[in-house]
């Protein structure tokens, strides 16, 4: 691995970092809140070892694919350290290890949290909470292809190792305009989204936090009740539809800007993904109504807390609006699968992915066939393309090594869990990066509990899961480090 090529990415990383903090410390200034001083603090500090290092490392040497996994690897816990400084610094959270967490779960937009009042917190970190989700979300490495002289193939490696998903579609023959195509329409739908909220009622902070962290699929608020906080039919629908758009590839939303409105119901995943969406939502709202049917509530509550439960669950989002904990037993199983299932490819949402989870149901269901026609030659199809054997191995593999990364997450959680609950289902919630679980980490709870040692487990799962595995365990790999 070049080191010269991988920090000298890193010391861009750092600088944008230390850019967006100074901008949450000019916020804090003009509301009069000390938070000023940590934001101000961590950006000088953060510049001062992003300068030295840019100007130590600078070479003209293309990164390779090792050095590709490494800067992302590297990138990540570095700006994950440095995003921790505020929310020491201001005292919002007094833990170093608790404040690594609350960033890394914003980075990865996980959305877990160790803060249990929100109401107090100063603006400026409530905004910086909000950014590290709004630069995860598309990945805030792709955010510095677009802006680095990186050209060729060394922009394609960070692509490759940050974006989500079994395939990576360039959508411009220049990684870098790929780069800048993409946040192009994260932007934009941003901005949409933030009229659309302040339309329904909200000021402009908080439409601004909370779009940044719908589109990113984080889950981030700036209240504690989460959405429910806002209490408006019209504010969950939009939010609903606009998680549902994050889960979907940002490939084909760029395509459907271009004027081809037919690209998102041609795609297989899409609609699998909007499928099950669909069915849970119906199921769902069918158990519920029928458990509080004596109590008097409507079809029409029931679906409303139902169809945005699966829609934030589903694309990792981890918004709120009720307690599913208190929702029929028989549905929790359905809630862990969909948190496992996770969005599209090529969206900000985590998860094994819905491409890959439809292609496992092929293949097991082109291996009942043959057990009964073992003759028969039946294709699998990604989309209207056969797929190749080396392709449905790479997936079959992913999804088990995915599964029992998870079970391993699970086992190291139960020292540090008052039951298994808790246990099983912050990891799956972390590794995933959906948020809350079930329990003591459920939807009206949070994570302030889990001693530092359980903290820094499931803020290895938020990382291994949003860098999809194989970025973070090549690390452990002799083979990566060999010249």
């Amino acid at each position: 691995m070049n080191f010269r090529s991988v920090f000298h990415v890193i010391a861009w990383l750092l600088g944008v970092m230390a850019l967006l903090m100074g901008f949450c410390g000019l916020v804090s200034y003009l509301h009069d809140e000390p938070a000023t001083w940590a934001l101000g603090q961590s950006a000088a500090g953060t510049l001062g070892v992003a300068l030295p290092l840019w100007v130590l490392t600078r070479n003209k040497q293309e990164l390779s694919r090792r050095d590709g996994l490494g800067v992302v690897a590297f990138g990540w816990l570095f700006a994950g350290i440095a995003g921790a400084f505020p929310y020491v610094l201001s005292g919002v959270i007094a833990s170093p290890v608790a404040a690594l967490f609350e960033t890394v779960s914003g980075m990865t937009t996980t959305g877990a949290s160790v803060i249990p009042v929100l109401e107090g917190v100063p603006q400026g970190i409530l905004l910086w909470r909000a950014l590290t989700q709004f630069i995860g979300g598309m990945g805030v490495l792709i955010l510095v292809v677009a802006i680095l002289p990186i050209a060729g193939a060394g922009g394609m490696q960070l692509y490759r190792a940050e974006m989500p998903g079994p395939t990576k579609d360039r959508i411009e023959p220049r990684m870098a305009s790929t780069a800048k195509m993409l946040w192009g329409v994260y932007t934009i739908l941003i901005v949409v989204l933030i009229a659309l909220l302040r339309l329904g009622g909200m000021d402009w902070f908080d439409a601004v936090c909370h779009s940044f962290t719908t589109m990113a699929t984080g889950g981030f608020s700036t209240r504690t009740a989460s959405i429910a906080a806002f209490d408006s039919v019209y504010i969950e629908s939009v939010v609903t539809v606009f998680m549902l758009l994050a889960g979907i590839n940002f490939a084909l939303h760029y395509r459907v800007l271009r004027g081809e409105v037919s690209a998102w119901w041609k795609d297989g995943e899409i609609r699998f993904f909007l499928g099950v969406f669909l069915a849970c939502s119906v199921a769902g709202t069918a158990v519920l109504h029928q458990a509080r049917a004596a109590a008097g509530a409507g079809w029409g509550a029931s679906f409303r807390e139902v169809a945005f439960t699966c829609a934030s669950l589903m694309t990792t989002t981890g918004f709120v609006t009720g307690d599913y904990e208190r929702w029929p037993v028989v549905l929790k199983p359905v809630l862990i699968v969909l948190m496992l299932l996770g969005g599209c490819a090529g969206s900000t949402a985590g998860g094994i992915k819905a491409g890959r989870i439809q292609v496992m149901l092929k293949a097991i269901g082109r291996e009942v066939r043959l057990f009964m026609q073992p003759q028969a030659v039946i294709p699998i199809r990604l989309g209207r393309k056969p797929m190749g054997d080396d392709i449905l191995l790479s997936i079959v593999s992913f999804v088990a090594l995915y599964l029992f990364v998870t079970l391993l997450g699970v086992l190291a959680m139960i020292p540090f869990s008052p039951d298994i609950q808790t246990a099983g289902s912050a990891a799956i919630a972390c590794i995933s990066n959906v948020g809350p679980g079930f329990s003591t980490v459920g939807p009206t709870m949070n994570f302030a509990a889990i001693p530092e040692a359980g903290q820094a487990i499931l803020t290895l799962l938020m990382l291994v899961g949003r860098l999809e595995l194989y970025t973070v365990l090549a690390l452990i790999l002799p083979a990566f480090w060999r010249k």
